[in-house]
């Protein structure tokens, strides 16, 4: 306050010492103009009896022939008034008509003009004077201000911090209750699947008790036929059977009965809704709880990440995750529910992350993951994309195979469904991969524990196909590339058209892998490369186009590429298959090929929110039941081919998605299935994924 009062006062004193040197200035000019006029009026006097003085003079020595009588001493006089005329004159003509007259030249003159206000006035402390007195001014009026200006803040100081503390204890109250409310969720789950392990140990314990009670009742009931058949067949006189006997007998087989009824109904669980079930394994491509995670795929340019979530019924969908901005609960009226989720889950680092989410429904849905750059919407720009399906918790498993493209960037995630979940990689690389500051050597088995609902990422280029992972629980693992970019023909030399694009998928557990497929025809593919990973290194693998001869491969590892057509692949052991679709426009989609015991029923789709996309799916059939087949939506016709497979006839058929809409793939009969697969292509990148795996 100090400094700034000697701010101000320097200010002011500034200010008004500028106005009374104006001021003292214009009163000095009108002294200076007055006595410039008393000057010229002295000096025009002077002239005027000089002037006459000469006259004078001259008119008396004119009219003198004689100069002796010359009144000499009276002209030596005026000569002297002329000299001193003269340097008067020269002096005021060289002081009072300069440039600094105003402010140097007349200050002494004028102190000889009788001037009473300029004598008065004492100019040596107006300064000081004025100093002291304008800040004893502003120290008052700053006081007052200070005054007032504090109560007021006081006053809003107070208004702000009730505000802040009535936010705070509702943005509070909201966080405990979402914090609650996941939690009571996630604990509802794991009870549950406490529950559902130990009714299951209970239903075992039960099943082996009603096991051993029909072994003991079947038992006394054949001890008593053969005792009833001894006796009668020893009894030549039927009228003789013992009828109270065999009454008791038949009584006993109907109890029998009925016990080994509610025996076998109650072993498919109360009211025979259990897994096992007809019903359900036809719709277990589907499922109420999801594991995921995200890849990792560090850009500048930002990626749209989103869940595509499509459901038969209407459903409230929960949507859990550590990462705060994931967190919601949507409910699906509709059909399909786009749920955005934030870029920045793809920029995890490599190593463990919480960055994973759990997904629980009140009823069956199938769920999509599916990323693409930002720049996608606009088609004018080179774009990446990728999708995948999610499998349900209950069709994980504990060991899986890797399948990346030996090119770029590698990456592969996985994330534990269960406390003190223990993982073992084994690499199948000749290179060490180093991971979040550990390091898996060639053929180590890295070993790693990791809680519940966190995940652990590898990010590298060296070479992850069929590098094996293990664990003690079920476990998600996706795998892929964060780029691809590879000649769209292999024999190409020159001139070649390269395809690139961002290819990642869900991987299924190898002991779901299987050994028969069929590879559908896609619209506008030019291309297929596929690629084949076995646990088995002796596995031969046979493939064979409906137009020509089988092509035999082997090995566990395999890429081969094929012609743009449907083709049947078997192979002698169980095989895990996906292919990599190259589209005319050079876009590029890797998909999971679901292998035929794999297919499932009663479908229900949604393309992504991409503009740019035209968007496509294959049906796989039995050709005998391809009447069968209903749609709900607006499904075009495209193009249809036949292909035999384990010696029946296959139809494949090719469906464009009229709109952005959700599409029904449903069939007359309870019995008939079939393979469904999504795919799309636009703005110079591709997208694919089965629409679900009956596991």
């Amino acid at each position: 306050m100090d400094t700034y009062a000697d701010n101000v006062l320097h200010n002011n004193s500034v200010s008004m010492q500028k106005t009374i040197e104006r001021k003292l200035n214009r009163s000095l000019s009108r002294r200076v103009r007055r006595f410039r006029n008393i000057m010229h009026s002295d000096i025009r006097s002077t002239l005027q009896h000089v002037k006459n003085e000469i006259d004078a003079v001259l008119s008396e020595n004119l009219n003198k022939s004689d100069f002796k009588n010359t009144d000499w001493k009276r002209i030596g006089k005026l000569t002297e008034k002329i000299k001193g005329l003269s340097t008067h004159l020269k002096g005021y003509l060289q002081n009072v008509y300069t440039s600094a007259s105003a402010d140097k030249t007349y200050v002494p003159l004028l102190n000889k003009v009788k001037m009473p206000v300029m004598a008065e006035l004492d100019m040596s402390n107006l300064g000081e004077q004025l100093k002291s007195f304008m800040q004893n001014k502003i120290k008052n009026v700053i006081t007052e201000k200070l005054v007032l200006e504090s109560n007021n803040i006081q006053y809003k100081l107070e208004n702000k911090i009730n505000e802040a503390i009535e936010k705070f204890r509702t943005s509070m109250d909201t966080y405990t209750n979402n914090v609650l409310r996941n939690n009571s969720i996630m604990m509802q789950k794991t009870i549950e699947r406490k529950l559902i392990k130990s009714l299951s140990r209970r239903v075992r314990r039960f099943r082996n008790i009603m096991h051993s009670d029909i072994r003991s009742t079947l038992q006394h009931v054949k001890n008593e036929i053969d005792a009833v058949l001894t006796e009668n067949y020893n009894s030549s006189d039927s009228k003789n059977t013992d009828g109270t006997r065999i009454g008791k007998l038949s009584g006993k087989f109907k109890g029998l009965s009925e016990q080994v009824k509610d025996s076998l109904y109650d072993s498919n669980g109360a009211n025979g809704d259990s897994e096992s079930s007809p019903e359900n394994n036809i719709l277990d491509h589907k499922g109420k709880l999801f594991y995921i995670m995200f890849p990792i795929q560090h850009e500048w340019y930002k990626f749209n990440v989103q869940f595509i979530i499509t459901a038969d019924t209407p459903t409230d969908v929960d949507i859990i995750s550590e990462y705060a901005e994931i967190n919601r609960t949507v409910v699906i009226n509709t059909g399909v529910a786009y749920i955005d989720i934030p870029s920045l889950v793809m920029n995890s680092e490599t190593g463990r992350t919480f960055t994973t989410v759990l997904i629980s429904a009140d009823q069956l849905v199938t769920v999509v993951e599916m990323f693409h750059k930002s720049n996608c919407n606009g088609g004018l720009y080179i774009c990446e994309s990728s999708s995948f399906t999610v499998l349900p918790s209950n069709k994980l498993g504990t060991e899986y195979s890797l399948t990346t493209y030996a090119t770029n960037q590698q990456n592969c995630g996985m994330m534990a469904s269960v406390k003190n979940t223990t993982v073992f990689i084994e690499s199948a690389s000749f290179i060490k991969i180093s991971v979040g500051g550990a390091t898996i050597n060639p053929g180590q088995k890295f070993k790693l524990v990791l809680g519940y609902l966190e995940g652990f990422n590898i990010n590298t280029y060296v070479n992850l196909t069929g590098t094996k992972i293990y664990a003690n629980q079920p476990i998600v693992v996706i795998s892929g590339n964060k780029y691809v970019n590879f000649k769209e023909y292999r024999t190409c030399k020159e001139y070649c058209d390269y395809v690139s694009d961002s290819v990642y998928e869900s991987l299924i557990p190898a002991d779901k892998w299987s050994r028969n497929f069929i590879i559908p025809i896609f619209h506008k593919a030019s291309s297929v490369r596929i690629r084949i990973v076995s646990q088995n290194e002796n596995t031969t693998t046979t493939i064979k186009a409906a137009s020509s001869g089988p092509m035999t491969v082997n090995g566990d590892n395999i890429e081969v590429d094929l012609s743009a057509k449907s083709y049947y692949v078997s192979s002698s052991h169980p095989i895990l298959l996906s292919m990599y679709i190259i589209f005319k426009n050079t876009d590029m989609a890797m998909s999971i090929v679901p292998g035929i015991d794999h297919f499932s029923k009663e479908y229900v789709i949604a393309p992504p929110k991409v503009l740019s996309y035209t968007n496509y799916i294959s049906i796989i059939i039995k050709s005998s039941d391809v009447d069968g087949l209903r749609f709900v939506g607006n499904l075009l016709a495209v193009e249809s081919t036949e292909i035999m497979a384990r010696n029946k006839s296959f139809t494949i058929v090719i469906k464009k998605m009229a709109g952005l809409s959700v599409y029904k793939i449903r069939h007359v009969s309870k019995t008939a299935l079939y393979g469904v697969i999504v795919y799309g292509f636009g703005g110079s990148t591709a997208y694919g994924y089965p629409a679900g795996f009956r596991l």
